[in-house]
């Protein structure tokens, strides 16, 4: 599943998949503590921490901790 649609529809971290966009354009989104550079890459097993959670930072205080089903 691409990152972006992860983020905006599956777990309303952002209110829309344009706004999403925007912030990995500028830098302000981690995936796991890594920046994200790319809004359309896939988020895959190998991203998960535990078998099953995904940590998601949007700017510098929001933390968001999904967990996958």
């Amino acid at each position: 599943m691409p990152f972006v649609e992860l983020c905006a529809e599956k777990c309303a971290i952002f209110p829309s998949k344009g706004e999403c966009r925007k912030m990995v354009q500028g830098g302000g989104v981690s995936l796991n503590k890594e920046k994200v550079a790319d809004a359309m890459r896939p988020v895959t097993d190998a991203d998960l921490i535990a078998g099953k959670y995904l940590l998601v930072q949007r700017g510098k205080k929001n933390y968001y901790l999904v967990i996958a089903e």
